[in-house]
């Protein structure tokens, strides 16, 4: 027998110094695989590292000295105390650990619920995996039906389609306002990180013609670069008011940079043609009575922020179809790959009892002397269901014993001694 383990933590139980040190670079990961599996009891092992986790998930000897290796081998690579690791990991066990493994695959365990990231890291972990031997039949089966779970949830729920960042609650916006953003002309005020989300999210959106300004110019044209976007002078921000759809603002000035009397001017130039602008900056950078000039549409960074906590809701509510889908899911596979490391088990249980009564069978007709073929066959037909009867109730048993882990090992220990099986069967 052997049992299937995780241990980890994440941005719910650590800080990000702990995590920082915690956390393994990508280069070093095989090698910490191969450290890992050649310790005592550490059959197969797949380690996951991002920003926001480290997870170790590991087939062992026995869960309760399978975990404590896993621990001291974290605690080695991280240069963390163990006491202080200690107090930040979470341990599961069998379907524990596999329910934790697909709900982590299907994003529903991460910091932004729902993210599509965290599916990627986790193929690219198993593919590191694989490539350095560490991941065998139990974690190959385990995370190929992780990556169908959640490929499920994100077909059969609602999880991934609503926005919950600001730069993606603003092309949301502007699309509602606006509708297909593909013809639409839009220009990015600000090249920070605010400004790289959003030309992301404009890019995924399949955005038209794409303009980034910025007091640096050199920022705005390398930002622009990476999005096959255009970068235009600053001091030209008059003239693309009166030219761009949708202009999207977050810089760190400390005041307004767009005034109503700049709006209304270009607002004549574009003959009253709908112009949208989402000011994301704290302070804000655009006059917020810009929204009294018609066709002129403003929104700030709590008008995002309203749009964001309504997304979050949604997906909360398609989280909650979500759960239920990856617990069915777990406890089905559990349940299959239970299945399968008790089946020689199962079939030596119903070998040895048959054998057992086929040897009485044989001794009974040694000392009765030769009978009928006809007579001897049905005699072993006979013999053959009171094998299958009395083994039965066994085999039903061991099959179902995982639906009681405490009593599991106990259970399959006792029929071993009780059978005699070699070590390797119990």
């Amino acid at each position: 027998m052997s049992d299937l383990v995780l241990i980890g933590l994440n941005h719910r139980t650590a800080g990000v110094d702990r995590r920082e040190r915690a956390a393994l670079a990508p280069a070093d990961v095989p090698a910490a695989l191969a450290d890992l599996t050649a310790r005592p009891g550490i059959q197969e092992a797949l380690i996951l590292s991002t920003c926001n986790r480290v997870e170790i998930v590991s087939r062992v000897d026995e869960a309760g000295p399978g975990i404590g290796v896993l621990e001291s081998f974290l605690a080695e690579v991280s240069g963390l105390p163990q006491s202080e690791l200690s107090e930040s990991l979470y341990r599961h066990e069998g379907s524990l650990a596999v329910q934790h493994a697909f709900r982590v695959a299907s994003s529903l365990d991460s910091m932004i619920l729902g993210e599509p990231q965290i599916l990627g890291q986790v193929k690219s972990a198993y593919s590191t995996a694989v490539e350095a031997g560490s991941s065998g039949p139990i974690l190959n089966n385990l995370f190929q039906a992780a990556f169908r779970v959640a490929k499920r949830v994100r077909t059969e729920t609602s999880i991934g389609e609503y926005s919950v960042s600001a730069s993606s609650a603003a092309v949301e916006l502007a699309r509602k306002i606006l509708g297909s953003l593909g013809s639409r002309t839009i220009l990015i005020v600000g090249a920070g990180k605010m400004g790289e989300g959003t030309v992301r999210h404009l890019a995924d959106a399949g955005a038209g013609s794409i303009y980034v300004t910025n007091r640096s110019a050199e920022a705005a044209a390398e930002l622009a670069s990476r999005f096959r976007g255009t970068a235009v002078p600053f001091d030209q921000l008059r003239y693309w008011l009166a030219h761009a759809d949708i202009i999207i603002v977050s810089t760190a000035a400390p005041n307004v940079i767009i005034d109503r009397g700049m709006v209304a001017s270009a607002m004549q130039i574009r003959r009253n043609r709908p112009i949208v602008f989402i000011d994301m900056s704290v302070p804000r950078n655009v006059d917020p009575t810009v929204s009294d000039i018609d066709n002129a549409f403003c929104y700030d960074i709590d008008d995002l922020g309203a749009v964001v906590e309504a997304n979050l809701g949604e997906r909360r509510g398609a989280a909650a179809v979500a759960e239920k889908l990856v617990h069915h899911e777990a406890n089905a596979f559990w349940a299959r790959m239970k299945s399968m490391d008790v089946a020689p088990i199962v079939v030596e249980v119903r070998r040895r009892i048959e054998e057992v009564c086929h040897s009485e069978l044989d001794r009974y007709l040694k000392r009765n002397g030769p009978r009928d073929p006809k007579e001897v066959k049905e005699l072993e037909i006979m013999v053959s269901r009171i094998a299958g009867k009395m083994s039965h109730p066994l085999v039903t048993q061991i099959k179902s014993a995982h639906e009681d882990p405490t009593n599991e090992r106990a259970l399959l220990t006792m029929i071993s001694r009780l059978f005699r099986f070699h070590k390797d069967l119990a």
